[in-house]
């Protein structure tokens, strides 16, 4: 057994005990533990635990120490009946419910699970294939319509386009040089992908699955112009005699000159969120087909400025508002079929970017809207057999990395009878 391999086994545990693990750590420690052949590893972290007193309550959400205490007397046991023969499906069924549980509580409306419940989970229907979660990558698409695809490219020139040079550096789509003509590329991120890119006036902008941003390789003029759909985290790239405007999905405008914000704009999706960390902006609402300006509340009507920890909400469509039943508190009526707009103070920004960050957040979320979350990431259908589940809440938060099967498990675990054929996710309850 590699040395190297314990020392980071404890390190990893010593940065949970202290509550400053991340979900990248607790899969790691995962991965570590799953890999073990010998039990060595296993008693290692058994060893860690037994001289550990229980932690500050402050710490009992990313460090449950009765539980960790309780998953690993299960592991001991189930290593100790299958003697230096362990059975790697076995194991797992205990590992994927143990890192998970670090981080992710999922209620049902028969009573609270913790993932630690032993009592056997119906069995899931077995799924020929495992399927992965998502990962990086991108679809470019140049000037002249070709398209290059970004999944597998860590470095090197992507194109040459009028004296603009698109290279990937590190993973990372970047532009350089300074280009003869204003050419257009779109980048976009089908399901189960997600790209990070750099602007060619230095703008960050990360795509989340189902996204797309175009733009130009050059900006000129005395604006920088482009146009999203989906869901984009900006690190706008600060410029006061060229500000950024930002056109969603042909449905709001932004105007920014140097600021940190998100944008989700679905299709799919009856309501855009616009959320700002960073700086100051301004959301207008795009007319309509009629070229009648949107309705907006108060004296801003059609328009809002947003400071940091705000976030602007646009109701496009009243008939579809079903992911978000509680995202507007004032009703409408059915002949109000304008966009309207609202600002909600206090935004809990680490929610609004926990795709950034590669964890799910489920608090407060509804059902249906968790699924659509599982569509885009593991580039599924969710398919209601007998109708959307009432009696589910799902709370917490879970690492994005781990496989739609293993996640198939936890919903089965409490209760949500599903089931996967091929790429479809069927509900049954």
């Amino acid at each position: 057994m590699e040395q190297f391999i314990k020392d980071e086994l404890l390190v990893l545990l010593e940065k949970a005990r202290a509550g400053n693990a991340t979900g990248e750590d607790y899969s790691r420690i995962a991965a570590i533990l799953n890999t073990d052949q010998t039990g060595e590893l296993i008693a290692e972290a058994d060893n860690f635990l037994a001289q550990e007193s229980p932690v500050p309550s402050k710490h009992i959400e990313p460090y449950n120490y009765d539980y960790w205490q309780r998953a690993f007397l299960e592991i001991k046991q189930t290593w100790q009946q299958q003697n230096t023969q362990p059975a790697k499906v076995r194991r797992l069924s205990v590992m994927r419910y143990w890192w998970v549980a670090a981080s992710i509580l999922l209620i049902a409306s028969a009573g609270t699970y913790f993932l630690t419940k032993t009592t056997p989970a119906q069995p899931v229907a077995a799924a020929p294939y495992k399927i992965l979660p998502g990962k990086d990558g991108a679809i470019l698409t140049l000037a002249d319509g070709s398209q290059v695809l970004l999944d597998s490219i860590q470095n090197g020139v992507v194109a040459l386009q009028a004296g603009t040079t698109a290279k990937i550096v590190n993973g990372t789509l970047i532009y350089e040089g300074v280009g003869s003509a204003v050419e257009y590329n779109v980048m976009s991120t089908p399901k189960a992908r997600k790209f990070h890119l750099i602007l060619p006036d230095g703008t960050n902008a990360w795509l989340n699955s189902a996204s797309s941003i175009k733009y130009p390789t050059v900006f000129t003029g005395n604006e920088r112009k482009v146009t999203i759909t989906g869901e984009v985290y900006f690190e706008v790239a600060h410029n006061e005699k060229m500000p950024f405007h930002l056109n969603v999905n042909n449905q709001a405008q932004i105007e920014v000159l140097g600021t940190h914000f998100n944008v989700k704009a679905y299709d799919d999706e009856p309501v855009i969120n616009t959320t700002l960390l960073e700086g100051s902006i301004a959301i207008t609402l795009s007319p309509n087909q009629n070229g009648q300006a949107a309705k907006g509340h108060g004296a801003n009507a059609g328009k809002l400025i947003l400071k940091p920890g705000q976030q602007a909400q646009i109701l496009l469509d009243q008939k579809k508002l079903v992911l978000n039943q509680d995202a507007f508190a004032a009703k409408r009526s059915a002949s109000q079929d304008q966009p309207e707009m609202k600002m909600l103070d206090n935004t809990d920004i680490d929610k609004v970017m926990a795709w950034k960050n590669g964890v799910f957040d489920f608090n407060d979320v509804s059902f249906q809207d968790a699924m659509a979350q599982l569509e885009r990431w593991y580039d599924i259908e969710v398919v209601y057999e007998n109708g959307v589940p009432t009696n589910v809440e799902l709370n917490g938060k879970m690492t994005k990395d781990i496989t739609l099967n293993d996640l198939v498990g936890i919903l089965e675990k409490i209760g949500v009878k599903c089931r996967l054929e091929g790429r479809k996710l069927l509900i049954q309850s």
